[in-house]
């Protein structure tokens, strides 16, 4: 059994499979919720998207056209994620997030307050981003979310710091630990993460060498 909460609303075409939570209260929602559930804002889910079991997506959430989830995902409230992307299982996107179109976020991918991730991007399994600078012992907590750019890539297992900018076509190695911006097409490495090359040279060393690019990577030549 799925339960739709609220005022919430669901697109033509779209697949809700067993235990999904659509328009849960936030936490400012819940006094509302148990009085009246019926008044809650509720979700917003696009048509023909695919969300399988084991879902919770709160109120004042808004999923596109055709996006698709894994399971045991979690999509916050006033996150907003953009057509024909795909949460994997055991994603958390925490609330007030901006995800672009054609987004894919891998399974165990994680996805703080604020976080804005434009078209494109690639987030593969296990990678944390970040978003608050001080330790849990420090009252003052102040949100400084990441923003990962168009088309970039960020491999699996890599941690991306507070307030960092990951660049257009920018390309992030696997385990890596990034503590300063990342420049447009440069890939990065290591702990710390340091630049290692540039992304536009080794796709074109990849053409030269007869290998066919995906329509994504020939936007970046």
């Amino acid at each position: 059994m799925s339960y739709v909460y609220g005022k919430s609303r669901v697109g033509t075409g779209t697949f809700v499979g067993d235990h999904v939570v659509i328009g849960h209260p936030s936490p400012k929602e819940l006094e509302i919720f148990q009085k009246n559930p019926d008044v809650l804002p509720g979700a917003v889910i696009g048509k023909n998207c695919v969300l399988r079991a084991h879902g919770t997506i709160y109120s004042k959430a808004v999923l596109g056209d055709g996006v698709k989830t894994g399971h045991y995902y979690i999509v916050r409230e006033g996150t907003a994620v953009g057509e024909n992307t795909l949460i994997g299982s055991r994603v958390v996107i925490e609330n007030n997030c901006k995800i672009g179109k054609n987004v894919s976020i891998q399974t165990g991918a994680y996805i703080p307050t604020n976080t804005v991730i434009e078209d494109d991007v690639f987030i593969a399994p296990n990678v944390c981003l970040t978003n608050d600078k001080n330790p849990a012992f420090i009252k003052d907590w102040k949100c400084d979310a990441v923003h990962v750019r168009e088309c970039a890539t960020i491999a699996a297992n890599a941690t991306i710091l507070p307030g960092l900018t990951i660049g257009r076509g920018a390309f992030v190695g696997a385990g890596s630990v990034v503590t300063k911006d990342v420049p447009d097409f440069k890939i990065v490495y290591g702990v710390p993460a340091r630049i290692t090359g540039d992304l536009r040279e080794k796709l074109k060393d990849l053409v030269s060498g007869g290998t066919a690019l995906s329509d994504r990577a020939k936007r970046l030549l």
